[in-house]
């Protein structure tokens, strides 16, 4: 079991693909419209975010980040720049499609979290930062998201912003809490070491939870998907423009701001990179089966675009930001 989760975990991008290509022909051979996926959902969500936000040691914060004006001014992107980019898409390419793009607007409202972690460990960037930004921006979700949902989104979908900041301050702090707890008893128990070694496969199993709820979500649509392919392009044009937006304007602001390649990266990754598991669980239980099929194909095209970052862009950004020669 320890080998298949941590083989999803290397390669998730390949077994969402597979998970939804499978969703769409079970989809259009069984009708999955009538099929209610919320409890399903629901379920997937705390498979989702328990193991994830148990291996996300909010602790450390305190002990890290001590570059005040790359966090702010990541966060900053990563909430309100990234809500304007998408705001831009959704009302230009995706205005006539209220669901598709009510779904790019979560995708700017609900910013990177502990993926930002992963990505700056892979790109060389500086993950102490990221830890930092990556925490105060899971917690800034409940307080922010909901307001910029509908004040970018209300023109797509009805809904009440306290129904959905409650939704996700109970996606968030129960987990957390639930996480900090399982860590500090199993530290306890066992020892650090033991922690850090089963930490490995907690993205594995949280990758269960987004399997789970991408076949659901995707087979309740697949009829009309596959009526109208259209759907595909819109949503991977509106995607890649959001994606190339984001990281234009945090590569010229890093630059402009004076940020080394180790901290200029933490920010374009911050800047382009939206959080999976939280904006697939909130739409997943509240919004239309379309809105969920737009970000689950998210994450297929954003992995491809993160590598495409870190290792065909990321030797001309050492060459434009400069390397901090210290760390």
């Amino acid at each position: 079991m320890r080998k298949v989760l941590m083989q999803i975990k290397k390669r998730l991008y390949v077994y969402v693909i597979f998970d939804f290509m499978l969703a769409l022909l079970a989809g259009y051979f069984i009708d999955f419209r009538a099929f209610n996926i919320k409890p399903i959902s629901i379920i997937a969500v705390f498979i989702m975010l328990y193991p994830m936000l148990t291996g996300m040691e909010v602790e450390k914060v305190k002990k890290a980040g001590k570059n005040f004006k790359l966090i702010v001014t990541t966060l900053v992107f990563a909430y309100f720049v990234a809500s304007f980019t998408a705001y831009l898409v959704s009302r230009s390419i995706l205005k006539s499609y209220p669901d598709i793009a009510f779904a790019m607007v979560m995708v700017g409202a609900i910013p990177c979290s502990n993926m930002l972690i992963g990505w700056s460990g892979i790109a060389d960037a500086s993950v102490e930062d990221a830890l930092v930004i990556a925490v105060v921006g899971l917690l800034l979700i409940p307080v922010l998201s909901p307001f910029l949902l509908k004040l970018n989104g209300g023109v797509f979908v009805e809904f009440r912003v306290k129904t959905v900041a409650v939704l996700l301050l109970s996606y968030i702090i129960i987990p957390l809490l639930l996480g900090m707890i399982t860590r500090s008893f199993i530290i306890k128990r066992k020892g650090r070491k033991y922690f850090m070694e089963i930490k490995k496969i907690f993205p594995g199993i949280s990758a269960i939870g987004i399997l789970i709820i991408v076949f659901f979500s995707v087979a309740k649509v697949s009829r009309l998907v596959v009526a109208k392919p259209l759907v595909f392009l819109l949503v991977f044009v509106g995607l890649l423009t959001y994606y190339l937006i984001q990281t234009t304007l945090s590569v010229i602001f890093a630059k402009t701001l004076g940020f080394k390649y180790e901290q200029g990266m933490i920010m374009i990754l911050g800047a382009t990179a939206s959080s999976q598991a939280i904006s697939l669980s909130v739409a997943a239980t509240l919004f239309s089966p379309l809105t969920v099929f737009a970000l689950a194909f998210k994450p297929i095209l954003q992995v491809f675009y993160i590598m495409f970052l870190i290792y065909s862009l990321g030797p001309w950004l050492k060459r434009l930001l400069g390397e901090d020669k210290i760390s």
